[in-house]
């Protein structure tokens, strides 16, 4: 999968959130998949092999964004590394900002894509910086 495929997956996919929309989200990560991350100083791993419960977590994710103002993403593809035709691993740096334009957070996070015969879909997110912690913290006094 090409460079230039995965921007376009990437753009579509801030878009999704952009607008918060989890459903949108969720449609873009593939039925059997999931999201590894740091917790306690170890790796963890959450995989969804069915579509219900990753589609509730970004349902869940929007809505912890929109309680923490957010207000958009940017994104830059710092890494990019084609595995043949049909997958392929980005590293993203993301900047989420809130409505007023101050920075929420900036982080990296990596992305496994494959291609599917609807386009293509997150396989496996590595988010190994994003502080979901810090913007529950937030949404609780806030």
């Amino acid at each position: 999968m090409s460079l230039t495929e995965a921007q376009t997956f990437f753009t579509v996919y801030r878009e999704a959130f952009n607008r918060l929309d989890g459903d949108a989200v969720a449609d873009l990560w593939h039925a059997g998949s999931g999201i590894a991350d740091s917790r306690d100083g170890l790796g963890h791993i959450t995989w969804w092999s069915d579509d219900a419960p990753m589609r509730a977590n970004h349902r869940a994710l929007c809505d912890l964004y929109r309680s923490n103002d957010y207000g958009g993403a940017a994104f830059e593809i710092t890494e990019h590394l084609s595995m043949g035709a049909h997958h392929s691993l980005s590293r993203l740096r993301w900047r989420l900002l809130r409505s007023d334009g101050s920075l929420l957070q900036q982080f990296h996070t990596a992305y496994h894509l494959m291609r599917t015969a609807t386009g293509p879909k997150v396989l496996l997110c590595t988010a190994y910086e994003e502080d979901i912690g810090e913007m529950k913290r937030h949404a609780d006094i806030g």
